[in-house]
C-alpha cells in the first residue's frame, strides 16, 4: 500500500471513527491496524487527533512571563539608564528592588 493511499485510508476511517461508540472502535482499530500494518498506538493518535486536513494546535512554548509589565518597564528603564554597559548586581539590583517595592 502506498503512502497516499495510506492516508486516503485514514480520511475515510476518521469519520465512522469519530462517531462510534467504544466496541465500534474497537473493531474499527483492528482494522485499521491489519490493514496498514501498524500497532495499535500509531493509529489511536492519528484517529484520536485533529481530523484531516488540520493541523493541532500547539500551545507556545518555553516557560510563562515571570514578571508584570511594570516590573519590565522598571528594568527597561534601569537598562537604558545604566547605558546597557555596567550592570553588575550592585549597581542595579537595590534601586530595582526599591522600586518595585514601590510599584506593589
Amino acid at each position: 500500500m502506498g503512502h497516499e493511499a495510506k492516508w486516503e485510508y485514514f480520511r475515510v476511517m476518521d469519520e465512522p471513527y469519530r462517531k462510534a461508540e467504544a466496541k465500534k472502535r474497537r473493531g474499527l482499530l483492528n482494522e485499521f491496524c491489519l490493514t496498514r500494518g501498524y500497532n495499535r498506538k500509531c493509529p489511536i493518535r492519528l484517529l484520536n487527533g485533529p481530523p484531516p486536513g488540520q493541523r493541532r494546535l500547539r500551545r507556545p512554548r518555553g516557560r510563562k512571563p515571570r514578571y508584570g509589565k511594570q516590573v519590565v518597564a522598571v528594568l527597561t528603564a534601569v537598562w537604558e539608564a545604566a547605558g546597557r554597559a555596567d550592570l553588575t548586581a550592585r549597581n542595579w539590583i537595590v534601586p530595582v528592588a526599591s522600586r518595585e517595592r514601590a510599584l506593589t
